[in-house]
């Protein structure tokens, strides 16, 4: 009887590895990518001024464009994706300092047809500096 519980349990931890493991790959696959393509992008900022900001673009649930006045442009790449948030969806902020940092919050606000409602908050990322190609090229992969 003691050999069967210990065979059965064997086979329920090799089970478990063989199903976690191609998870585990998967994640750390995902998390380095992301890294790469941090590293890809030039020195960020932690905050911008709010003043300067001409408009926003969604581009998807972890991204977002700011279009700045004076022809910049920086993308914001969100801590985490952001449930709801898509180029449809507007958002808004509320800071007191004059400046949208990396420790501020957005939340995306649901269009009721008859107004808007408060949705999801999720907090905002660090905002590098892109060109106008490469805003474009973004966008166009979503």
């Amino acid at each position: 009887m003691i050999e069967i519980l210990l065979t059965k349990r064997l086979l329920l931890s090799l089970f478990a590895l063989l199903v976690c493991a191609p998870l585990t790959t998967i994640s750390a696959a995902s998390a380095e990518l992301d890294l790469v393509q941090q590293e890809a992008l030039p020195a960020a900022k932690r905050c911008v001024s709010l003043m300067r900001v001409d408009r926003t673009d969604v581009v998807d649930d972890k991204n977002i464009l700011f279009y700045m006045q004076g022809d910049e442009i920086y993308l914001n790449r969100l801590s985490r994706r952001c449930p709801g948030l898509n180029s449809r969806q507007a958002f808004m902020y509320q800071t007191s300092a004059g400046r949208l940092c990396d420790v501020d919050t957005i939340t995306v606000l649901d269009n009721l047809g008859f107004g808007f409602s408060p949705g999801i908050s999720c907090g905002l990322g660090r905002f590098y500096p892109i060109t106008e190609e490469a805003a474009k090229e973004l966008k166009a992969q979503k």
